[in-house]
């Protein structure tokens, strides 16, 4: 049983852009997951989940550079920013999953980005642990339930993407929430 984006929309941080991607190279972005019409993408299957960055309109929502003391990445009419990206296909991946009816960790894995930053946090004490690829995650969270999915600031940045002036997905991390108890909303 493949992941569908109905299942996976509920554990997104609501305080993160989205780029929702088709495999034919369209997408649509989005500033919060509260913008995405209510079952737009429930029946396509998830293909894959990772960080990217992503152009957003000149609006509103978009703070001046000299406001937030950072350099953008902008053209005319739209910056550049850091988003998580759902890549969303109409046919299923073949890949195993548990019949638990729960999104496992273990069945997660195999659609996260291959190398990223991850910062796996657990729900019960909010202790976490990083990793740099997707393959040194260790087994230990297999059978954990998944609770959020987000990004936040790396802290460990290597000094080259400490020197960038603007933000990007590569000053990030992907933080993946696991519980021992499933989520219940």
């Amino acid at each position: 049983m493949a992941i569908k984006f109905k299942e996976i929309r509920r554990f997104l941080a609501r305080n993160i852009r989205l780029s929702i991607c088709f495999l034919d190279g369209h997408y649509h972005n989005y500033l919060l997951v509260s913008d995405i019409p209510s079952s737009e993408y429930d029946e396509f299957y998830v293909y894959g989940v990772g960080m990217t960055d992503v152009e957003f309109s000149l609006d509103i929502y978009s703070e001046p550079d000299e406001i937030n003391g950072e350099e953008n990445i902008y053209g005319r009419d739209f910056t550049i920013q850091p988003a998580i990206e759902i890549v969303l296909s109409d046919k299923p991946r073949d890949i195993e999953r548990n019949i638990c009816g729960n999104l496992t960790f273990k069945d997660l894995k195999p659609y996260l980005q291959v190398i990223d930053e991850f910062n796996i946090v657990n729900k019960l004490d909010w202790s976490d642990e990083s990793y740099k690829c997707r393959e040194n995650i260790p087994e230990k969270y297999d059978n954990m339930y998944v609770y959020g999915i987000g990004m936040e600031d790396n802290t460990d940045l290597e000094e080259t993407y400490r020197e960038l002036k603007h933000d990007t997905h590569l000053k990030k991390r992907m933080v993946l929430v696991l519980s021992d108890n499933p989520r219940q909303n």
